[in-house]
């Protein structure tokens, strides 16, 4: 009886895993977007970004506070505008894929060669979306639903603590008439249900939105989307203003030339590909961006004060669960220069008049 013999029907040349079946050719790709929501959609991306991999790129954000006064005769105001700086450091990042692969690999099933080409493009969006959410969860700006859902109300309420700022040759109402169009919400995708039983008959439909991904409807003319690995519990709500995109180019893609000799790529028939991009994901602009948090889900929250000379003690609108405290810039430390009790703030030397103070904290949402 003559021999068969039966191909082998797997190659380690993918990742150096013995994984790849000739079956894969009869088989649905997996999915593997963490989600396909792309958030770059949702920022503002400027493609102007200069340097290297490292290089350091200050980003400044602004808290303005104070109130006007009525003076008389004589008197003037008691504290001036404050303004709490917050300049954070931001490093040129360069986000880089690698997908190899044998010329056997190929022969065998091109199917899976092409699902591992196609997924470069997949992890570089997983990566740019991963910290542009991270820049997210900095929102200065949070408010509890005082339950264990989103409602209408929520979304009122968290349109009307952002900023309506107006452009170049832009009266109050044309600047209006731009900014709640451009107005989104984002929650997680187990949220979902409770979204449309909470919202209801205020939950519209709007068939403009229809086609993108993760469109759930518009609610007090807000537009809401859901994001599979967003944290349940926490809702975004912002304009694209809020978080800016500096690239220095778009993706790049490169297939390594083969290197020759007894140990080079040539000889052992592997092919490289890479895909890589340069860029920095950062908060821009804090008015325009708000977290909404059920009951129990933790909060970040910024709030800041001016120094008059004498006062040293300073209430705060939530109980933190951890704090940092600036005055003019610079971090202060607890024990040494300040204490906490439960809402109140106690400097042990009171802040000189006009100094800038920043309180930045988590809180548990009530």
């Amino acid at each position: 009886m003559a021999t068969i013999l039966i191909p082998n029907t797997s190659t380690a040349s993918l990742t150096g895993v013995t994984t790849l079946n000739q079956g894969f050719i009869n088989h649905e790709i997996e999915d593997t977007y963490n989600t396909h929501l792309d958030l770059n959609g949702f920022c503002t991306v400027d493609n102007n970004l200069e340097g290297v991999v490292g290089d350091i790129r200050r980003i400044d954000t602004y808290t303005p506070s104070g109130v006007a006064e009525d003076v008389a005769e004589g008197y003037g105001n008691t504290a001036s505008i404050s303004v709490g700086l917050d300049s954070k450091e931001y490093r040129v990042k360069c986000a880089q894929a690698w997908f190899q692969y044998s010329d056997e690999a190929y022969m065998r099933d091109p199917v899976a060669v092409q699902a591992g080409l196609s997924h470069l493009g997949i992890a570089m969006f997983n990566k740019v979306n991963a910290d542009i959410q991270a820049e997210l969860a900095k929102s200065y700006l949070s408010l509890s639903t005082g339950d264990s859902t989103f409602d209408f109300d929520n979304l009122v309420d968290a349109v009307s603590l952002m900023t309506i700022k107006d452009q170049a040759n832009e009266n109050a109402l044309q600047a209006q008439q731009r900014f709640v169009p451009s107005v989104w919400a984002m929650a997680s995708k187990t949220d979902i249900a409770k979204i449309r039983k909470s919202c209801a008959a205020t939950l519209q439909y709007v068939p403009e939105h229809a086609w993108t991904p993760g469109y759930i409807g518009d609610v007090a003319g807000v537009t809401v989307y859901y994001r599979q690995d967003l944290a349940a519990g926490i809702m975004y709500v912002g304009t694209n203003k809020a978080i800016t995109v500096f690239n220095k180019t778009g993706v790049q893609t490169e297939q390594a030339a083969r290197a020759g000799g007894s140990t080079g790529a040539a000889n052992t028939r592997m092919n490289d590909f890479f895909a890589r991009k340069y860029y920095i994901a950062a908060l821009t602009d804090a008015t325009q961006l708000v977290q909404l948090g059920v009951t129990g889900s933790s909060l970040h929250y910024r709030e800041s004060a001016a120094g008059d000379g004498t006062k040293t003690a300073f209430t705060l609108a939530n109980t933190p669960t951890s704090l940092e405290v600036y005055v003019n810039g610079e971090k202060k430390t607890v024990t040494t220069d300040y204490t906490l009790s439960t809402k109140t703030v106690t400097f042990t030397t009171a802040p000189a008049n006009n100094a800038v103070i920043v309180f930045d904290y988590k809180y548990t949402a009530a």
